[in-house]
């Protein structure tokens, strides 16, 4: 047993802190294989006070290197040398397994009908506690009917407001396990600036405050099929994706246009993937847009350089669009990508926009 905010290492000491939270979020997530920007993602979550840090992708590697030590994951030995020192591509988690102990534990406790597949369930430890605290907190709020967001709900049954988060994609959720709806709760998300501006049933994002209020002049004076546009804020249009599934009217297409780089693909690409999973309307890039913006001749040199593996799930996802435009705008901002070099949507002046109305085949 590890003291409070501790959590047990296959090999050598207890993790504590910034570690113990880092390996508790890769334990919790749903997948066994993660690549690198997925690490990264849990990584700021366990750490979010390293952002801009010059030393964060070193500290990265050596957290690694002790979960590793520690028989928790496996690195690839393909590794990303866009900087240094070299990151693993990707991580398999090590096979979780279910302890003796804790079939023990399961067996012991009281469950409340709800809770009673836990008694022959193949659980941790860790999974055992979890459903004890939810157990506890069913017997003594089971006649309430009150519903509270995520995190609030996390923090009162389970003592820190993320816990629920991690937990989502694992095996403990599930038809027959823990649901929402069990624990009267339900995901927020915040919200997505968009302004109705047309009849038209597609919702164009954009990932800037300036471009945004160019584009949004645009399709003012020519909406062309465009209902809403939105304002992205950078990486939060990560989690507000699933704010356009509140829009009304409704759309039926939504399409994405950001800064030409790593950061600016990766915010959209998974966004992607939120809204897929959501069951949103599929997210594409505007290609005409970024056709416009690599016609610019802007390129901003000495910008980290992307590798080939890097480089897939954001090409990936900027071909998905599948246009007579895409091929050459995928081959032209994978070279860009692997040369580092970026073109900021800024590029994209509005005399531009605003005097060709090209902008409208996004």
């Amino acid at each position: 047993m590890t003291s409070a905010g501790q959590l047990p290492s296959p090999e050598g000491p207890p993790l504590t802190g910034r570690l113990a939270r880092f390996a508790a979020a890769l334990d919790a997530w749903p997948r066994r294989t993660l690549r690198l920007n997925e690490i990264w993602k849990l990584y700021a979550e366990a750490d979010p006070a390293s952002a801009g840090q010059p030393g964060r992708r070193a500290e990265l590697a050596a957290a690694l290197g002790i979960l590793e030590k520690a028989r928790l994951l496996t690195a690839s030995r393909t590794t990303d040398r866009t900087a240094q020192p070299p990151l693993p591509t990707r991580v398999t988690l090590a096979a979780a397994s279910p302890e003796p102990g804790a079939a023990v534990l399961a067996r012991a406790t009281a469950w409340r009908p709800e809770l009673a597949w836990a008694a022959s369930g193949r659980l941790t430890t860790n999974q055992v506690r979890v459903l004890t605290a939810v157990n506890t907190w069913l017997r003594d709020r089971g006649r309430d009917t009150d519903r509270a967001p995520l995190r609030e709900r996390s923090l009162e049954v389970l003592g820190h407001e993320k816990t629920l988060d991690r937990l989502l994609g694992t095996g403990l959720f599930g038809p027959g396990r823990l649901t929402l709806e069990l624990l009267r709760t339900f995901r927020a998300h915040p919200p997505l600036p968009a302004v109705h501006i047309g009849t038209g049933d597609a919702l164009l994002v954009v990932e800037n405050a300036d471009t945004f209020a160019t584009l949004l002049e645009c399709v003012r004076r020519d909406p062309r099929g465009i209902g809403w546009i939105a304002w992205g804020a950078g990486g939060a249009f990560e989690a507000s994706v699933r704010s356009v599934g509140d829009l009304d009217p409704a759309v039926t297409e939504i399409r994405y246009f950001g800064d030409l780089d790593y950061d600016g693909l990766r915010i959209p690409a998974n966004a992607c993937v939120t809204a897929h999973t959501e069951g949103l309307p599929p997210l594409l890039p505007a290609v005409t847009l970024y056709r416009q913006l690599l016609a610019t001749r802007v390129r901003q040199d000495e910008q980290q350089h992307v590798d080939e593996t890097a480089c897939q799930p954001l090409i990936g996802w900027l071909a998905s669009a599948d246009t007579a435009d895409s091929a050459q705008v995928v081959s032209e901002v994978a070279q860009m990508l692997h040369d580092g070099q970026r073109v900021p949507q800024e590029a994209l002046g509005s005399r531009e926009l605003i005097s060709n109305g090209l902008w409208a085949g996004s």
